[in-house]
């Protein structure tokens, strides 16, 4: 049995045992991706004031990430810290 495989069925036994746990917050898979990026070298508080930008300016959403130009993006995300890297990261 392949490494990954061991893993998949020990997740697949936790989960079932102790079922979601909720322990990311976001109110969709989408918001989770996009906090988890934010969330690297800064603190909580500071991805969750980005991630309401996000919100405000209707952006939660891949296809506006994806059309928005890299420096308004940059803006939007600012008090998450290394904003232009992590909006590079958001588009790519």
């Amino acid at each position: 049995m392949l490494i990954t495989e061991k893993l998949t069925e020990i997740y697949k036994l936790l989960f079932e045992y102790f079922g979601p746990q909720h322990w990311w917050p976001g109110q969709s898979c989408f918001e989770i991706i996009i906090g988890a990026v934010l969330t690297q070298n800064t603190n909580w508080s500071n991805v969750e004031k980005a991630i309401n930008n996000l919100k405000t300016a209707s952006l939660l959403d891949l296809e506006k990430i994806h059309n928005i130009a890299i420096e308004e993006l940059a803006e939007i995300i600012k008090p998450a810290g290394y904003y232009r890297l992590k909006a590079k990261r958001l588009k790519n």
